[in-house]
């Protein structure tokens, strides 16, 4: 842990991640999401509206409803991480028991259903998802025009995406676990272990959770991008978390925007601003997203970074101990023959 720690890509990572969720956790204590609105300007040329660029509206600017892009951004940030570590848990939590119990107890049905999970490498995950919640994330009518209320309660509907984000990628990183702990149990000492008696239970707890914790480590930081990517595809696709609203901008279009403020329903509302002179709108929560996705990934390198040099002082310390004893046991010779 001491090595983790001192890994700079990791606490950069990390610095990121926690800086943003507090300010995001603080806004929302202090001034209870408040989004504030950019009024008319009176300018030389006449009077200017929104949507304001970023620099006539800093840092980030307004979007096509003349709301603050950087107040819809910080408040967005808790309800996508929140989001985004809730799916990836359960994901981890489900995938690592049933991996790991599935190899040591079910051995022959796991051996069975292999096949078949192995079929969800080559189906996207962001296309089952998406063909699961369009049913309960759109609302009733949306697309006549009127105006449209959702057949599922709000709680209901985020407990559904939750649910649907998280089975779709079990039988992948369970699949992925079991593998793990099969190469585990594969380990020449493992047979040794059999035949001192080592019963299931002693070789979960002893042998396999201690070679199994660094990897866990690797496939939960994954989900935490993977899920965030996820997220990011569904929002363009029109899936926002907790579903939407429609709205009438500064153009008098109707638009479905997202309730929760949450980044990847604001990319998926803004997409369409992306090569128009307001582009900002559409810009500014993909570079935060990236950032967001390039921060668990940096802490993910971080980590490994430290497990290798952790290991090469172990084969080191090993090496020098050995050559230790190979000394003792010349000394040994040489006063024997002494």
């Amino acid at each position: 842990m001491m090595a983790l720690w001192k890994s700079k890509l990791f606490m950069t990572g990390f610095l990121f991640i926690f800086v943003m969720l507090m300010g995001s956790l603080m806004y929302g204590w202090f001034f209870d999401n408040e989004i504030p609105i950019a009024k008319l300007r009176f300018t030389e040329d006449g009077v200017k509206g929104p949507p304001y660029s970023p620099w006539e509206y800093p840092p980030f600017g307004t979007n096509n409803l003349a709301e603050s892009m950087f107040h819809i951004l910080l408040i967005g940030a808790k309800f996508t991480l929140g989001v985004a570590f809730l799916v990836a848990t359960l994901r981890f939590v489900i995938s690592s028991v049933w991996g790991t119990l599935s190899e040591l107890y079910l051995p022959k049905l796991n051996e069975r259903i292999r096949p078949f999970l192995e079929a969800f490498y080559y189906y996207p995950v962001t296309l089952i998802a998406y063909l699961m919640l369009y049913w309960v994330l759109f609302a009733d009518g949306m697309f006549n025009g009127t105006d449209a209320e959702f057949t599922y309660g709000f709680g209901t509907r985020v407990f559904i995406e939750i649910l649907v984000l998280t089975l779709a990628a079990v039988p992948i990183t369970s699949l992925t676990i079991s593998k793990e702990v099969n190469l585990i149990l594969k380990k020449e000492f493992m047979d040794s272990v059999q035949v001192l008696g080592g019963n299931r239970r002693h070789i979960l707890v002893k042998h396999i959770l201690p070679f199994l914790k660094p990897q866990l480590v690797v496939i939960f930081l994954r989900e935490m991008i993977q899920v965030l990517i996820l997220l990011a595809h569904l929002g363009i696709l029109g899936i926002f978390f907790g579903g939407g609203t429609m709205k009438e901008d500064l153009f008098q279009n109707m638009v479905f925007v997202s309730l929760s403020n949450e980044w990847s329903g604001i990319i998926g509302n803004n997409f369409q601003f992306l090569f128009t002179t307001y582009w900002w709108i559409a810009i500014c929560p993909i570079f935060l997203l990236t950032l967001t996705v390039l921060a668990f990934k940096m802490m993910l390198e971080g980590y490994q970074a430290g497990q290798r040099r952790a290991e090469k002082v172990l084969k080191k310390h090993g090496s020098e101990q050995t050559e230790t004893l190979k000394e003792e046991e010349r000394f040994k010779r040489v006063r024997k023959t002494v």
